[in-house]
């Protein structure tokens, strides 16, 4: 689940609300000047806040970016589990559809998480810690991948079930879902283009295991 808390009250909702608005100070900073340019100060000042007040809730800047960065990824996976079908588990090839086409933004804010996600990405790659956290995050959602590539492909099989001859095509999809995202948000592609890729070659994938199918 998100980090939101959106259900709490009183003084515990005040606290929740200035933490966000806190953190989406740095989202503004990393869309429009990148990671190198955050700081406390900057922080404080783009929130409206004291420099106290931030280094009350996050000490370091290192505490600051590696919150945001927890923060971006469950905003991005909060997204496409709330678009996920309710009651369609018999009908994985839909939820693959589904979980694919969320990958790839198609409204302005959308495009503005995934900007600020591939930038945190990059900021991740020499901080262990966060890598870490970037790995595991990729390898779950593949994870997920090949569990509804099964579920298609064998629909007699149990629907939980992920299958390791799945594991190519599933970081294959994850891949092209996630360059694509890239290129609608340097307006190469539009959403709409890019998920018409995503699906043609979902149907393609698809076919082929059946066609070969005993």
């Amino acid at each position: 689940m998100g980090r939101g808390s959106s259900g709490v009250r009183g003084p515990g909702a005040a606290h929740e609300q200035r933490r966000r608005d806190i953190l989406e100070a740095v989202f503004t900073i990393v869309d429009t000047e990148g990671t190198d340019q955050v700081s406390i100060r900057r922080v404080a000042d783009t929130a409206g806040v004291s420099l106290g007040r931030v280094q009350h809730y996050f000490p370091t800047k290192d505490d600051l970016l590696a919150e945001a960065f927890a923060t971006i990824n469950d905003q991005g996976a909060d997204r496409v589990r709330g678009r996920l079908p309710k009651g369609n588990a018999s009908d994985p090839e839909r939820v693959l559809n589904v979980v694919l086409s969320e990958l790839i933004p198609d409204t302005d804010s959308e495009r503005r998480l995934v900007r600020i996600a591939q930038a945190f990405e990059v900021y991740a790659h020499t901080r262990p810690a966060l890598k870490e956290h970037l790995t595991r995050g990729y390898d779950e959602l593949a994870f997920l991948l090949m569990r509804l590539l099964h579920a298609c492909v064998h629909p007699q099989d149990d629907a939980d079930r992920a299958s390791a001859e799945f594991h190519t095509e599933a970081y294959e999809l994850l891949a092209l879902a996630t360059g694509l995202a890239g290129l609608v948000t340097t307006e190469n592609l539009d959403a709409r283009q890019a998920s018409d890729i995503i699906t043609a070659r979902l149907d393609g994938m698809l076919g082929a295991y059946r066609r070969t199918r005993p």
